[in-house]
């Protein structure tokens, strides 16, 4: 049964609702979800750190009137920052340093919630004080222990251990104290703050500690609170706070920079996924128009020869598109929003996604009803512009915008700088997939077409009446076959990519955070905290098979901006992440001559013998370093001896002796003489090497000669300690791609470089080349052998050398190595990675487009086939007077229909892979934590499987529309 015009404008305006409805709820879904995804990875970055990265701390001289100093500046918190930022402040008062047990310590009082103990109880009189267990160790305190502070004798009660609570409370007032070298903080109350200043002379201190509610948090406000933490000291020195009275600590507004960062990967891939929705849309959305301007052909020639006005006749067909648009539109934009509730900031966007989701079926009917008139209004016919020109046109228009933006991308990238360091999208490049995927199906729908007409004369010359009528159906509707093409050709592709992109971004993703951690499991400390102390304790972890320090600094190379990476070649090769590009050549290529001999593996017992002229003096101990460059001190035992410790499993080996330090008591002010004539091992003598750097460690360390030489220094009364440093003669350093690239240096080159702060350049071999140096927070990097560079970091230190990081062996139980860690450490690592399910959302919207426009790709194959029903129809009446027999005529349809899917089919495979090679490197580049090379990798599962899927869909609307379109002639057979 035949539709009337009626029934059929019925059904052309229900499938326009549709496609506005689909096409509005994905406008509002992908930045919804990009909006969504955003503030949950700001909530994420925050919840996975603690301490300085997530808070805030201002410090101020403490006030004669402290109710008065605290309201103004909690008055004037209020006034810079946002309103819904829901900021905690806790207040704490401070004084130090001062003798404290075994060592000197700072104090803060116990205003606040009480930190959750290790053991003990929370003090509660001004006798009491708690203090961490690390502190309590160092100060050789425990429970029930009393201790003098100032002429007050307190009790030692609670002790806390390492904890996110603690680090949340005392990051501000440990970096107060960081430059004094104290311990702390002990925790009395603020009587015993303010009583102990007043007796000793010391500078008191009010520190309001800021950290936002991670659970509450978004993007917006946390960059409403970064800038409000700028604006902070202005506001209080307006307020008549001396400027120079002013400090601040915390390292909130980088963590904000980490979450912008993020999502402007997310912002960036957002308009690949719209641009996708769009183009389907537009596609469609036409072809439906067409439809429905088709259906009211006689209607407007009728009007038309009345001598309605043109205005009129196009008004009321807009009108029709209109209605269906407009409750298509609305019901797609309520629903996400009913689902996502988006945020008010959205409504702006929702309601323009919405009005142009309405507008445009009524506008293209206008444009389409408008030329239709036009052909109307020439006389019998006379010519129209060519079908065929505008297609060449907006073909034209589409390789030009895909040439652009194409170039754009390789040239550039898909993110730049914002000027405020961090990343925004490129509006020009992150529209390159979606232009270069349609782009890429046109050029290669030629062939299809152009294979029809071949394909006709070779059926013909075959003789066979099936072969040549299927090929000439075929070109007798070239727009249906082309369109078809098109339409899977595009959808499949788009499928395809996002498939291809998953697979790749996974990899790529990988690799970046192999390149960013370093390694599964590592430790991030505060400074320099992680001393040989610590590591001791992190090696005595029961599931810790081994600990290697890693030393990181960014600095000055060769005039250019570059990280210097410490660590040790064999701890890289044992513990850096498998996915690091070339990470056996960099730990080969880092291996350096160590200074100082090697003890035997099985090694006992050490003795030094130590020769003084006008001077007593006796090794006091040795330092020894592990193949992964963890430095312990061994002291002389009550026959003068050291025993040698067991090595830890995970380095295995032995120890190397790296230096010994010796007690020196003279009464000459000059001419005294010290000298090591050797060191041996359960009876063997050892070389401790002929190029050796006594080093004054007194007070400050200051080396004793101008070179290194023999072990043997002329000393005065005023040095109590030399430490004898075995000095390397050479070094070998790995630099990155981007270091190489940025300073012109090759393999082969040197470079002058510091190993440690203070200490003089020395010339250093490039021993390689590599694309990435694991754990440098640069691209630009090199990496040292801590086995040279320890050498450099024992002459210019009094303690022995504590590390910014360690990497721990695989296995081990992170809450474990985090109870016996500093306050200010954290666990990181690629096991502790906080951005994959964010950054993860790019892909999703990938595929949230392609999944769009699969899905108007349906509608659009069933617009062609009521397209194309008229010739269809004419088609059915001559091969029925000639006699071809209905299911002769339903398999030439089929075939028809199949081929033109397949041929989809096929050149969606070949854009996708012309994308993919092209764009894909780059595209995903921008989408990654880190800098990397990026190969395509194709996950023959997902993608054949979502292609065989998307194919088979198209195929089945296809052939179904051909199945039921046996259309009847008048009186004769279906």
């Amino acid at each position: 049964m035949r539709l009337l015009p009626s029934s059929s404008r019925v059904v052309f305006g229900g499938m326009v609702a549709l496609v506005a409805a689909v096409t509005t709820a994905l406008a509002v879904l992908v930045p919804a979800l990009t909006e969504q995804a955003g503030d949950a990875g700001a909530r994420g970055v925050v919840a996975a750190r603690s301490g300085a990265e997530t808070g805030l701390d201002l410090a101020l001289p403490a006030s004669g009137d402290p109710v008065a100093q605290d309201e103004l500046v909690r008055r004037t918190i209020a006034r810079v920052m946002p309103d819904g930022a829901d900021l905690s402040i806790e207040r704490t008062e401070t004084a130090g340093l001062l003798d404290a047990g075994a060592g000197r310590a700072y104090l803060a009082s116990i205003d606040g919630p009480a930190l959750p103990l290790e053991a003990g109880r929370w003090p509660a009189t001004a006798s009491e004080a708690a203090l961490g267990s690390t502190v309590a160790e160092t100060l050789d305190v425990e429970i029930g222990d009393t201790f003098d502070l100032g002429g007050r004798t307190v009790q030692v009660t609670g002790l806390w251990s390492s904890s996110r609570a603690a680090a949340d409370r005392w990051f501000g007032v440990r970096a107060a104290f960081a430059a004094g070298g104290g311990e702390g903080p002990v925790a009395v109350s603020a009587e015993v703050v303010d009583a102990v200043a007043t007796a000793d002379g010391l500078t008191r201190e009010v520190h309001w500690t800021l950290r936002p509610d991670a659970a509450r948090l978004d993007l917006a406000t946390l960059h409403a609170v970064s800038a409000g933490w700028r604006a902070l000291p202005d506001a209080l020195a307006a307020e008549g706070v001396e400027a120079a009275d002013i400090e601040t600590a915390g390292a909130l507004v980088p963590t904000a920079q980490i979450a912008s960062a993020r999502a402007a990967v997310l912002n960036a891939a957002a308009p690949v996924s719209l641009a996708t929705v769009a183009l389907a849309s537009l596609a469609v959305t036409t072809l439906f128009a067409a439809l429905l301007v088709g259906s009211a052909a006689a209607e407007r020639r009728t009007r038309w020869a009345r001598g309605q006005p043109l205005t009129r006749i196009v008004a009321a067909e807009s009108v029709r598109a209109l209605v269906p648009g407009v409750v298509g539109a609305i019901v797609g934009a309520v629903t996400v929003a009913v689902v996502l509730t988006p945020s008010v900031a959205m409504v702006p966007w929702i309601t323009g996604a919405t009005a142009v989701g309405a507008a445009a079926p009524a506008v293209l009917v206008a444009v389409l009803a408008t030329r239709d008139v036009g052909v109307l209004s020439r006389a019998e016919g006379a010519a129209s512009p060519s079908r065929r020109w505008s297609a060449g046109v907006a073909a034209s228009v589409v390789l030009l915008l895909a040439g652009f933006t194409t170039w754009r991308a390789l040239t550039l990238g898909s993110t730049s700088g914002d000027g405020r360091g961090g990343l925004s999208p490129d509006p020009v490049a992150v529209a390159a997939p979606a232009a270069l995927l349609p782009a890429a199906v046109l050029v290669a729908t030629a062939a299809p077409l152009l294979l029809t007409q071949r394909l006709r004369e070779r059926r013909a010359a075959r003789g066979s009446a099936t072969a040549f009528l299927s090929a000439m159906g075929a070109a007798r509707r070239p727009f249906a076959l082309a369109a078809t093409v098109a339409v899977v050709g595009v959808a499949v592709a788009q499928l395809g990519f996002a498939a291809v992109y998953q697979s790749t971004w996974d990899a790529g993703y990988r690799t970046a955070l192999a390149a960013q951690e370093g390694t599964d499991l590592r430790v991030a400390g505060d400074g320099d905290e992680l001393t040989p102390a610590v590591l001791d304790r992190v090696a005595g972890v029961e599931s810790v098979a081994g600990v290697a320090p890693v030393w990181t600094a960014n600095t000055s190379i060769a005039a250019r901006s570059a990280s210097l990476v410490i660590a040790s070649p064999a701890a890289v090769a044992a513990l850096a992440d498998p996915a690091v590009p070339d990470r056996d050549r960099l730990a080969e290529g880092a291996r350096s001559d160590a200074p100082g001999p090697l003890l035997p593996e099985d090694a006992q017992d050490l003795t030094v013998q130590v020769r003084a002229t006008d001077a007593t003096a006796q090794a006091a101990a040795v330092v020894l370093v592990d193949a992964w460059g963890r430095v312990t001190s061994v002291g002389a035992g009550s026959d003068g001896a050291f025993a040698i410790p067991a090595v830890s499993a995970g380095p295995g080996g032995a120890w190397r002796l790296a230096a010994v330090e010796v007690a020196v008591s003279t009464g000459d002010e000059f001419g005294a003489l010290v000298a090591i004539d050797g060191v041996s091992v359960d009876g063997a003598l050892l070389d401790l090497g002929a190029a050796v750097m006594p080093v004054d460690i007194s007070g400050e360390a200051i080396d004793m000669q101008t070179a290194a030489g023999p072990a043997e220094v002329s000393v005065g009364s005023a040095i109590t300690r030399v430490r004898f440093v075995p000095v390397a003669s050479t070094a070998s350093a790995v630099v990155s791609q981007a270091f190489a690239a940025a300073s012109g240096v090759t393999e082969g080159d040197t470079l002058p470089l510091a190993l440690a702060p203070g200490a003089e350049s020395r010339p250093a071999r490039v021993a390689a080349v590599v694309p990435v140096i694991p754990g440098a927070p640069l691209d630009s990097a090199v990496f040292v052998d801590v086995g040279t560079a320890l050498s450099s970091r024992l002459r210019t230190a009094t303690a022995l050398p504590g590390a910014e990081g360690a990497w721990i062996s695989p296995g081990a139980d992170p809450e474990a190595v985090a109870a016996v860690l500093p306050d200010g450490s954290r666990i990181a690592g690629t096991t502790a990675d906080d951005g994959y399910v964010v950054l993860s959302k790019v892909p999703t919207l990938l595929w949230t487009g392609a999944a769009g426009f699969a899905a108007l790709a349906v509608a659009g194959l069933a617009a062609i086939a009521l397209v194309t029903r008229r010739s269809r129809r004419d088609e059915a009446s001559s091969l029925r007077a000639i006699g071809v027999a209905r299911a002769v005529r339903r398999r030439l349809r089929v075939t028809e229909a199949a081929a033109a899917v397949a041929a989809g089919s096929l050149v969606a495979v070949v854009a996708t892979a012309v994308a993919a090679m092209v764009l894909l490197p780059v595209v995903i580049t921008g989408a990654l934590p880190r800098a990397v090379d990026v190969d395509v990798v194709i996950d023959p599962v997902r993608a054949g499987g979502v292609v065989a899927l998307a194919v088979l869909v198209a195929l089945a609307v296809a052939v179904c529309f051909a199945m039921r379109d046996d259309i009847s002639t008048d009186g004769g057979e279906r």
